[in-house]
């Protein structure tokens, strides 16, 4: 998994070359709705909330609908307390590279001689310009507030859980991106270092930045019907306010408003009836129904809209002991309206589109012994054109570029494929995936040479085209083995080649490479781990934010362990564009190392714990660019960043 940036502040996860759009992202057990659509749109996720997160493939994706088409990103909190008391934990941090901090805590309470146990979460972050190693980038400060709750109950046969959560968050975008004429432009593309750049630290947070409030109220009940059967049902209600303020040159009341506003409300029942191994067979079905109103308050960059629905899955997964073969299968069936308007701040609009379709995959698993793991997964997934796609026209703000749809595209149909071989033993552990994508009528957002001079400023302008044919291959690879004196070696690969098809008007087939792909990337370092002698068996940690929390056994754990990781990562430079070239060629490729080290102690009980760490980015201050961020044009990558974190769990 990469990242794609729009400036220092602002990241969304790609998977196997495909982001936004194409990916779940599902926080406790919700699918997030928001206007993740935007290239600059970060997740609405509070990390701090989450104990496992992992990337979903196969046929468990099947549970997640269209937007999983590349696969679902789980993040999922720890279990409530299930014994009477209080336990929690408490994280801290400060960072050196925009004078950042941040707290994040929880709290678990199990009502004595009851079933019902509470949390509550909350987490603030707050920092200022970013520097890079020969400047400040202006206006790339952040801050953040969020809040969850969660409480659960259970009865003889019932089990209910309720959850509520606000993310809140502001976000500098980096002045220099925003540029007022053709000329100056070009000359700031041109320019090693940002032009109008304000080249000293603040916390201030000016125009332009973006402002992002999402809540989300969730209701899960689970009913045992017997010893093979549960039936789930759950709702969930989600709220998203997205506000972009441009600089502008008015005064007054107008001068304080948001030149684009979004926002959405969403709501989403699912319903499922899943059995326990019944002759070696494991699965279930559900369904799905979701509608959302989106209302477009200031500036138009893309319609209103209403858009309804709804999805039946099946999945099963069949596993017979002692047999080493495992077999997986699922599928659903997905359909979509859209009502989008619009009365003249784009064009006037007024139309219903309806998309519907059918994915399924098929999963087979080897277990040859028990170290090595083979599996093949291949299947077909699609997903509709979204709203912005088909018919976004203007200036993208947090993006600092001209959009335009296309309202003749249609829906992306993909089969893929992925081979995995996985290697685990003691302390060694090998993976390599190798994968191909195949997608008809791949959609993406074409870069291209063009600029676009409106009354916001100039901009570089993108649009948003159809490939007949486009497929993705590559190779994801990691490893980590032991060395003699307590070191460890540990490191990994990820390789893609994205091109696409089309027909030129000579009916002639041409081939082109794919913009926007990651680059080739390495990864590999060294590790030193020095735990000191045991301090007899304990039972594993049983509360929220711990470690092993699944694991209850009795075991012997060391009083205090520590480490050193010494790592680096090497980007290639990015030769595979498309033949029409970029406004600025790609960035030379770069190594950047970076330093990890963390001691643990626990303390008479043996459940309590504190972990201290300290971690240095970009430990030459290497000045370097990311091909996959939108400000490369302008800024360099942030310089040095040395961090100190703290976490307490009691």
């Amino acid at each position: 998994m990469s990242l794609l940036n729009t400036g220092a502040t602002i990241a969304k996860p790609v998977i196997q070359g495909l982001h936004s759009n194409r990916i779940a992202i599902v926080s406790n057990g919700v699918a997030l709705e928001s206007q993740q659509w935007g290239s600059e749109h970060a997740p609405e996720i509070d990390p701090f909330a989450a104990e496992k997160i992992s990337v979903v493939k196969g046929a468990a994706g099947v549970r997640y609908g269209v937007g999983a088409m590349a696969g679902a990103i789980i993040l999922e909190p720890a279990p409530l307390r299930a014994e009477a008391g209080v336990s929690g934990w408490l994280t801290l941090g400060g960072f050196s590279n925009g004078r950042g901090g941040i707290a994040s805590g929880a709290a678990d309470w199990h009502l004595p001689g009851k079933s019902l146990t509470f949390r509550i979460q909350g987490t603030a972050k707050r920092s200022g310009n970013l520097r890079a190693p020969d400047y400040f980038m202006g206006n790339t400060g952040a801050s953040e507030l969020n809040f969850s709750a969660m409480a659960g109950w259970k009865t003889a046969r019932w089990n209910h859980e309720a959850g509520a959560s606000r993310f809140d968050q502001r976000i500098g975008i980096l002045r220099s991106a925003h540029i007022g004429n053709l000329t100056d432009l070009q000359r700031a593309i041109d320019s090693p270092t940002p032009l109008n750049n304000t080249h000293a630290f603040t916390y201030d947070l000016l125009r332009p930045y973006q402002d992002v409030q999402h809540n989300m109220l969730k209701y899960k009940t689970v009913l045992r019907i017997s010893e093979k059967w549960k039936a789930t049902g759950q709702y969930s209600f989600q709220f998203n306010q997205r506000r972009e303020y441009d600089v502008v040159r008015r005064t007054g009341a107008a001068a304080s408003k948001a030149q684009v506003a979004f926002r959405l409300w969403s709501n989403t029942m699912d319903a499922a009836l899943e059995h326990f191994p019944i002759r070696h067979w494991q699965g279930g079905v559900g369904v799905q129904a979701v509608q959302q109103t989106n209302f477009v308050s200031r500036g138009g960059f893309i319609p209103d809209y209403q858009s309804v629905g709804g999805g039946i899955w099946a999945m099963e997964r069949w596993r017979r002991f002692p047999s080493p073969w495992e077999l997986e299968i699922g599928a659903r069936y997905d359909v979509r309206q859209t009502s989008a308007t619009t009365d003249g701040n784009l064009y006037d609009l007024d139309t219903l589109v309806r998309f519907g379709n059918l994915s399924g995959t098929v999963g087979l698993l080897y277990h040859a012994d028990p170290n090595w793991t083979f599996s093949v997964h291949t299947g077909q997934a699609w997903r509709p054109p979204h709203v912005n796609e088909l018919f976004a026209r203007g200036v993208h703000h947090g993006a600092g570029t001209y959009e335009q749809g296309n309202p003749a595209l249609l829906p992306e149909k993909a089969w893929n494929t992925n081979l995995t071989a996985r290697f685990e033993r003691n302390r060694w552990s090998a993976m390599l995936t190798l994968y191909r994508n195949a997608i008809r009528d791949f959609i993406y957002l074409n870069p291209g040479l063009n600029t676009v001079l409106t009354v916001r400023g100039a901009f570089p302008a993108y649009y948003y085209q159809q490939a007949q044919h486009a497929v993705l291959r590559g190779a994801d690879a990691n490893f980590a083995f032991p060395l003699p004196v307590g070191f460890s070696a540990e490191g990994g690969v990820s390789l893609l080649r994205g091109h696409r098809v089309t027909e030129a008007i000579s009916n002639e087939t041409q081939h082109d490479w794919l913009p926007l792909m990651p680059a080739d990337r390495f990864q590999y370092g060294l590790k030193w781990t020095f735990k000191n002698k045991e301090q007899g068996t304990r039972n594993e940690d049983r509360k929220a934010g711990g470690p092993d929390s699944s694991d209850r056994s009795s075991s012997t754990v060391p009083r205090s362990s520590f480490y050193l990781r010494m790592s680096a990562t090497t980007a290639l430079r990015q030769s595979r564009i498309p033949e029409e070239g970029l406004l600025k060629a790609p960035p030379a490729g770069f190594t950047v190392l970076n330093f990890d080290a963390a001691c643990t102690f626990r303390f008479n009980r043996s459940e309590d714990r504190l972990d201290i760490g300290l971690t240095i980015q970009n430990l030459t201050n290497l000045r370097y660019r990311e091909y996959l961020n939108f400000f490369r044009y302008y800024a360099d990558e942030p310089g040095m960043n040395v961090g100190l974190r703290a976490k307490i769990i009691f």
